[in-house]
């Protein structure tokens, strides 16, 4: 009996395959369109814990397509898509229950008559789920940390089918891998986290021209140094990409207080010759996030990511250098610091806790581009991100070994190695960033 047959007869009406609008619907992400042998759309948390256990027992990977903005397509097995767990709760004492199909532009939403937040993605459309299983790097991140420093609880069905209540009391050691190690450990059904302050913001854009990057690296750096914990910010090289798309150094930056508060906070970029424009008025969460492209983009990213331990001005100086690469290439820094180093880096599967900011380096190229190409460009992002430790799986689209090990420090991994034995010892959960469970 065929994987989608079985299913269909287990979770009759939630079972698809090719034909299937919700087969389709289920295999698709933002990097492309996969091959999975079956699609379940589970309405109850019982059919989930059905699904995870039948294709667990015929020896099937199991993918979890919580939103879809950044899983990879999946070529065999079994993709359950929590399109039907979008309930958002919100407590009156600030606790916030979301199904793990919920997108954060909806929480946003949710949360914002209250004047709270939860430290989440740039995009509207990114879903809860794999956003903060693999750390939640946000817009809150100085003021309040990660999205997995405010989880507070998750429903989880592990690979038995067992459907699990899994807190600080309550199985910590699959609580602390959770936060951190992706969909390694099982399908999270519900979240509950602890929304934060996020009124009274103030926001927007900086831009600059390209005179003196370094110049504005510096300053950005200084800023944040100096900046208190409500100061988050981020600064995007953007290289020559499109006619309606300036290039230059592109400053996003929120806090909380007023206009002029925050341009006394800035002045030292303010003051900067190459400011182009300044636009900064108050802002909600959820003006703060965008909407992203649709679609796979028409190029491919070649690169990778870090935490800088130290933004250097050594490092300032080989950063602003890719920027200047005949190949267009796409620089972000994200300020870290703040309520997100105060963080013990045993506390969570996110340990790299000191760092002072996250570094992507991208060179955009065409998708046929040749291997010799990929490698040479590869090779000289590596030399900004030489500055960094480890990589934050979020902006890590490639699979494989070498790539999941680099998330972690060596002690973090094998931590992570014998949870994922406890509860996935088949490693059923493997369409991810794999971690393999400990022999």
């Amino acid at each position: 009996m065929s994987l989608l047959t079985d299913l269909r007869e287990s979770v009759p009406s939630r079972a698809f395959g090719p034909g299937d609008s919700e087969f389709d619907a289920g295999r698709t992400v933002f990097a492309g369109v996969g091959e999975p042998d079956a699609v379940v759309r589970p309405h109850t948390v019982g059919e989930v814990a059905e699904a995870v256990a039948r294709a667990a027992a015929a020896g099937q990977a199991i993918a979890v397509r919580s939103g879809g903005h950044g899983l990879l397509p999946v070529e065999d097995g079994l993709v359950i898509d929590l399109a039907e767990f979008t309930s958002i709760d919100v407590g009156d004492d600030g606790l916030v229950t979301v199904g793990g199909g919920a997108h954060w532009g909806d929480i946003a939403t949710a949360l914002a008559p209250r004047g709270l937040g939860i430290s989440s993605g740039d995009t509207r459309d990114v879903g809860v789920g794999g956003l903060t299983l693999g750390g939640g790097i946000g817009w809150l991140v100085r003021a309040h940390g990660l999205a997995v420093d405010a989880l507070r609880e998750v429903e989880l069905v592990t690979a038995a089918g067992e459907v699990l209540t899994v807190n600080a009391e309550s199985h910590p050691d699959l609580f602390w891998a959770v936060r951190g190690g992706g969909g390694n450990f099982g399908v999270v059904t519900r979240f509950t986290f602890q929304a934060a302050p996020a009124d009274g913001l103030v926001g927007g854009h900086v831009m600059f021209d390209t005179t003196d990057v370094a110049a504005v690296i510096r300053a950005w750096r200084d800023v944040m140094r100096a900046g208190p914990d409500a100061l988050n910010s981020s600064l995007m090289l953007m290289p020559p990409f499109a006619p309606e798309i300036p290039s230059g150094p592109q400053l996003a930056v929120a806090t909380r207080g007023t206009e002029d508060e925050l341009r006394r906070l800035l002045a030292p970029l303010l003051s900067l010759p190459s400011v182009t424009s300044v636009s900064l008025s108050p802002v909600t969460l959820g003006d703060l996030l965008e909407d992203a492209p649709p679609g796979k983009p028409p190029f491919q990213f070649v690169g990778g990511n870090g935490f800088v331990p130290e933004l250097t001005d050594e490092a300032i100086g080989v950063i602003a250098a890719q920027f200047a690469r005949e190949v267009p290439t796409m620089v972000l820094l994200r300020a870290l610091g703040g309520a997100f180093s105060r963080i013990s880096p045993d506390a969570t599967a996110i340990a790299y806790r000191e760092a002072e900011a996250l570094l992507i380096v991208n060179a955009i190229v065409a998708p046929d581009a040749a291997p010799e190409q990929v490698a040479a460009l590869k090779a000289g992002s590596d030399a900004a991100l030489a500055f960094t430790h480890g990589a934050y799986g979020g902006f890590s689209p490639e699979r494989g070994d070498d790539v999941t090990r680099s998330m972690y420090p060596p002690a973090t991994f094998e931590r992570l190695r014998r949870v994922k034995a406890q509860v996935d010892p088949g490693n059923v959960f493997r369409q991810n960033h794999n971690i393999p469970p400990a022999d």
